[in-house]
């Protein structure tokens, strides 16, 4: 058994506290978390702490079999230009690829990651999944504009579906954007899923010429496809976002995970909020602002009581799979988000649209959410600053 204390502790599901001391077992499970009121008596085999400790962080969004693309892509200019060289750059994969997914996971628990949302495209990174302490709810993803290869794609999907229930892994299988998906392809993956208690996940509204395929069936995306030799005739205008256009394919009894959500108005928040009940609005900030240079409209987010979550995209569009650093940006660019808030959408809210709130997200008995110690905080103003790094405690 361990008692821990620190400057204050953050349970999430209630308001900090001051010098209180969080009691784990051994193995990580919580105990009971003792409030001090601000006053901390000298405690036998207290570990005391000059910073917050917080839950083990949620990374709700990431690829990791792409990890071997680390300083390989230039700052793109846009979505479709990265996307163009994603295409380019992963036809080649390294001989030791395993390796380098073992290194990205090693380097998500050093950085206090204790679950990924991870999108798939292979089973390279599944013997990592399952060795590894991190939980890991993977997206097999599929893509591809025209029907002509639907049913091929499918099938490969549900292979590797397959090899992860067999592995005991925790796996969906969902499109990859609304734009790269025929009709046929996203049936086949509704039916899936249609059957299932599972979690959905797709890229949403990434970049402007998304929205403006739908609207006007012209833009950057579909020069992007077209170049690459796909038929772009099944994607139809529908005068509508692209969000809405596709939201038919959603499976309603799922949680349903938005991603990115750049270019998300006021018209697709009303929507999905009156089309779905389990919604999670995941942002992936040093991503976005490397590859479209801009923000989602937090601000906006705020004002409509999104559920959001946190995840750090991948090695491809990001420096570092860091979910402090994500939360560290959103706090340089929206200085008066409260850093309480930004702790619950990295830890609470990614276990939610996980479906693991029973064991992470949070400091509650009986829970083993990992424990992690943040350092180097502007306790005048409990701000995160540029210096605050993460230590794994338990």
């Amino acid at each position: 058994m361990r008692k821990i204390s620190a400057s204050y502790i953050f349970p999430v599901i209630s308001k900090p506290l001051k010098q209180a001391i969080l009691v784990i077992s051994d193995n990580g499970e919580i105990l009971e978390i003792i409030d001090t009121g601000g006053k901390l008596r000298e405690t036998e085999s207290l570990e005391y702490y000059n910073g917050i400790i917080v839950p083990g962080f949620i990374n709700s969004h990431c690829h990791v079999e792409l990890s071997y693309m680390k300083g390989l892509i230039e700052k793109a200019n846009g979505l479709p230009d990265f996307l163009m060289q994603l295409s380019q750059k992963r036809r080649t994969l390294p001989e030791d690829i395993h390796e380098i997914i073992k290194s990205a996971d090693e380097e998500m628990k050093s950085e206090g990651i204790v679950a990924v949302g991870d999108i798939s495209n292979d089973d390279f990174s599944f013997k990592t999944k399952k060795n590894s302490s991190i939980y890991y709810h993977t997206f097999i993803e599929v893509y591809w504009p025209s029907s002509n290869r639907a049913v091929k794609l499918f099938e490969k999907a549900e292979k590797l579906y397959n090899s992860l229930v067999e592995l005991n892994l925790a796996a969906s299988i969902v499109p990859h954007t609304p734009y790269s998906v025929s009709p046929a392809l996203f049936e086949m993956v509704y039916q899936h899923a249609n059957k299932l208690t599972g979690i959905f996940s797709i890229h949403n509204q990434e970049t402007a010429s998304e929205n403006e395929l739908f609207l006007s069936h012209t833009g950057a995306i579909r020069e992007l496809f077209e170049n690459i030799g796909a038929d772009m005739s099944e994607i139809k205008i529908t005068g509508k976002s692209s969000l809405q256009s596709v939201a038919s394919y959603f499976p309603v009894h799922q949680n349903i995970l938005l991603i990115h959500n750049i270019y998300t108005g006021q018209h697709d928040i009303d929507f999905a909020k009156n089309k779905f009940e389990k919604l999670y609005w995941v942002i992936c900030p040093k991503s976005n602002l490397i590859i479209e240079n801009k923000l989602p409209d937090i601000d906006l987010f705020l004002k409509n009581n999104l559920n959001l979550a946190v995840g750090t995209d991948s090695y491809s569009s990001n420096t570092k799979l860091s979910i402090l650093d994500e939360i560290k940006t959103l706090s340089d660019h929206y200085p008066h988000l409260p850093l309480e808030l930004l702790i619950k959408w990295s830890t609470l809210n990614g276990a939610k649209a996980l479906n693991i709130e029973n064991i992470f997200g949070s400091f509650e008995k009986g829970k083993k959410p990992g424990v992690n110690l943040i350092t180097n905080i502007d306790f005048e103003n409990m701000k995160l600053t540029q210096t605050s790094s993460v230590k794994v405690l338990a």
